[in-house]
């Protein structure tokens, strides 16, 4: 309570103007003047645990579903040689056998054949391919050879045969392919198998 600054008449605070001379009043806030406390707020520590809670139930029961097997598998394992085509294939199989034997101080001459006749390295068959060359160690061939082993099936080349005129001898690689289908793309080549050396 206040008194009125004219006629000294108590007041509450919340009048306007003094009833008994009219003098208007400055209008206390009634909070303050009661010691009222203001309204508390909404605690928002129990929407935060809940949301925790239902993330953890959510991210739990992905887990164990076929989402949760997704996420654990991971991508799929790509096709290394998925996007190359029976033409590149076969080209750099001739191309990386030309740097191997390059890189042991040789030269190779390439020989494509089809069904035993000669053929074109552009020809949709399936083709034989004899590299004739003279390497100063015959145990270079792996090095040569191993590297384009994947690419045989592939490339459509289900035998390989390298001729060594130092050693006279012959290493033969074969590659099974599958049979012809509507897609040519395989998921898995199978490597090639070098046979005995003929001397």
């Amino acid at each position: 309570m206040h008194k009125c600054p004219t006629c000294k008449v108590p007041l509450h605070g919340w009048e306007e103007n003094c009833p008994s001379c009219g003098t208007k009043q400055v209008v206390r806030d009634s909070k303050r003047s009661y010691g009222s406390q203001q309204t508390p707020g909404v605690n928002p520590l129990p929407f935060v645990v809940g949301i925790l809670i239902a993330g953890a139930a959510l991210v739990f029961a992905m887990n164990s579903s076929w989402i949760g097997e997704v996420m654990r598998r991971g991508p799929e394992p790509q096709d290394p040689l998925g996007g190359v085509s029976q033409m590149q294939a076969r080209q750099v199989i001739q191309q990386r056998i030309t740097e191997g034997l390059t890189a042991v101080g040789a030269k190779g001459k390439f020989s494509w054949t089809v069904a035993g006749q000669p053929g074109d390295m552009n020809s949709p068959s399936p083709i034989e391919l004899t590299v004739d060359t003279s390497l100063a160690d015959k145990n270079a061939r792996h090095q040569i050879i191993n590297p384009i082993k994947e690419y045989m099936e592939r490339a459509k080349v289900p035998t390989l045969t390298m001729n060594d005129a130092k050693s006279h001898s012959t290493w033969t690689y074969t590659c099974s392919l599958p049979a012809p289908s509507a897609d040519d793309n395989v998921d898995a080549a199978p490597q090639a198998e070098e046979s005995s050396p003929q001397q």
